[in-house]
């Protein structure tokens, strides 16, 4: 074994133990070679993986004139014997450190050829891909954090990447689409965590004399129940619905509300989760009047549309929805950082696991509420004959609005559709179905669920396929008197009450919390470092911060947008406080 070789395993060994093992096992390099002259250079055949008359300018013509700097990612697709990723590190220092790199080789043989003849310690900071798997190089992708993102640059080694060229394009895709949805994630997230930080204050005299979700665990023990979507194939199947209602517990999602109640059906528990104003449209016929409660009732976030709360008249329920984060083969959930310090008050709130919609919201509730099995239904995951939800869902009654005799009705349907990231997923029925990026990760998320096989059906009439979630008939359920026993009126257990007295010690305590951390906040915002301290002072303000910090380039706007929040966030506790002294 050559001393370079030695000491390149030493590295590996330390930084990479399972590359060490792949390299070692190496006996034979075929189909690449390494010769030394005229430069060194690996060959596949006889073609050259570098330039063959001058592989340094190569390199520097790869990494020169970059943006380098902290939240920056760079993916060098293809190793070769380094000479670019070397280059690049020399050339931004301190700078290339802060960034993070991630190096894919296909090859391991043209790996091992570097390991025998090249230093590698260059490779000290990089994130090494040496032979894996497209999955499994996508899943690390996914675990980019998206608040910590400045922006990419992909770097192609040509004489590494055209022998494999499918392999690459393919990841090179996967990146975009994972960076592009944690783009989009961040944005969202810095719309949605201001709305959800106000909308917690602002409901917080709503809650006060109801009960959290745990007064409802395990009250559907070993009963049939059904949560209801509101996917374009729901259609076909209300008649069917509304004939089994009474032999089984209905969970409806919000935006399938109107079209139940239309159609003579009561469901017996509504999920809300959406904290947008918008979402009150789907409550249009209970809150004025139209249909009253009755029997509902109502499952909502604590961080859902306050109108929504403000106006129900029936049995309310709140919960919280986390989200389930993979660090480290390890799963864990995490909640908004306002709800951390909620549960200082008020600890008697389970969370429910959410994938990203009301759907998986409201399974993840039959679940918790004992129901087995749960058939759903309505969750096409497609545009099913081209429409967005079932057609009588309050959210065609918008799109008619946009209509006029330039634009038609199936033509306003179109162009929502069109603003989405299209792309084609296998069918319940077999072929492909029209879908999007969105529903993608919602199947990916129910697909992963392993505790919901054999437990959880899918029953919807049409749409894309769930993985591992089998498909049944609910027509043929029927036929075969599936349905027989009718359903009892749960029993709910007696939890604590979210009194008067928490909720205004909740709100005045924080009244006081944001009025601090804005006098305190200029003093922060200078460093990374001094606002990592602002954090561990704040932590309820942990993501609003490093989502504003994340967006704005200087500290001063950061600061400005800050304080403005802050400043509304105090104005919004101080109406919630008035409207529960009254």
């Amino acid at each position: 074994m050559n001393k370079i070789l030695k000491k390149n395993l030493t590295f590996l060994s330390r930084r990479y133990p399972s590359i060490e093992k792949k390299i070692v096992a190496i006996n034979n390099t075929y189909p690449f070679s390494f010769l030394s002259s005229p430069v060194p250079n690996i060959y596949m055949k006889d073609k050259p993986i570098h330039s063959r008359a001058n592989p340094g300018k190569e390199a520097m013509n790869l990494v020169r004139d970059l943006t380098v700097k902290e939240g920056y990612v760079f993916v060098f697709m293809g190793i070769g014997l380094g000479y670019h990723i070397e280059a690049f590190v020399n050339l931004y220092g301190k700078k290339a450190a802060e960034a993070t790199i991630i190096a894919i080789e296909k090859s391991p043989e043209a790996f091992r050829l570097l390991t025998d003849n090249r230093d590698i310690s260059f490779l000290e900071n990089v994130h090494l891909f040496i032979g894996e798997s497209i999955d499994f190089i996508a899943s690390c992708f996914e675990r980019l954090n998206p608040l910590s993102f400045k922006g990419y640059r992909i770097i192609k080694l040509r004489g590494a990447f055209s022998p494999f060229i499918n392999y690459y394009e393919e990841l090179e895709s996967y990146f975009k689409s994972s960076i592009s949805g944690k783009l989009s994630d961040i944005l969202t997230r810095f719309a949605f965590e201001s709305l959800w930080m106000k909308n917690i204050v602002e409901n917080i005299p709503f809650l006060a004399g109801k009960r959290s979700i745990n007064a409802l665990k395990n009250t559907l023990k070993n009963k049939p129940a059904m949560v209801i979507g509101a996917g374009p194939s729901l259609l076909g199947q209300l008649e069917m619905i509304k004939q089994i209602s009474q032999n089984l517990h209905l969970i409806a999602v919000d935006t399938a509300l109107e079209p139940l109640l239309k159609s003579g059906i009561e469901p017996d528990y509504i999920v809300t989760l959406d904290a947008q104003f918008i979402n009150l449209f789907h409550f249009h016929h209970v809150l004025t009047g139209n249909k009253h409660p009755g029997g509902m009732n109502l499952v909502a976030d604590i961080v859902a549309c306050p109108k929504i709360l403000k106006y129900w008249r029936g049995n309310l329920y709140f919960s919280e929805a986390v989200s389930r984060i993979q660090d480290n083969k390890k799963t864990h959930h995490e909640s908004l950082p306002l709800m951390n310090l909620f549960r200082n008050y008020f600890q008697q709130i389970d969370p429910l696991e959410c994938g990203g919609s009301v759907a998986t919201t409201a399974i993840e509730l039959a679940l918790y509420m004992g129901a087995n099995p749960v058939l759903v239904t309505g969750i096409d995951l497609s545009y099913t004959n081209f429409m967005t939800h079932i057609n009588s869902s309050t959210l065609y009654t918008l799109y008619f609005l946009e209509a006029d005799r330039f634009k038609n009705l199936q033509t306003s349907i179109i162009n929502q559709i069109r603003k989405r990231k299209l792309q084609m997923a296998p069918g319940i029925h077999g072929g492909n179905v029209l879908s999007d990026f969105v529903f993608s990760k919602y199947i990916n998320w129910i697909e992963n669920k392993k505790e919901y096989r054999n437990l959880v059906f899918n029953v919807t009439e049409d749409g894309a396929l769930i993985p591992h979630l089998r498909h049944l008939s609910l027509q043929k359920l029927i036929s075969d008197s599936f349905f027989k026993t009718k359903k009892a009126v749960p029993a709910v257990f007696p939890v604590e009450i979210f009194s008067r007295d928490i909720s205004l010690m909740f709100l005045q305590d924080l009244k006081i919390k944001v009025a601090d951390a804005r006098e305190e906040l200029k003093n922060y915002l200078k460093s990374k470092e001094a606002v990592n301290v602002f954090i561990n002072k704040y932590p309820f303000l942990k993501n609003i911060m490093l989502e504003i910090t994340s967006l704005y380039s200087n500290y001063t706007s950061s600061y400005t947008n800050l304080v403005m929040f802050l400043s509304l966030l105090e104005r919004k506790i101080e109406r919630s406080v008035k409207r529960i002294e009254k």
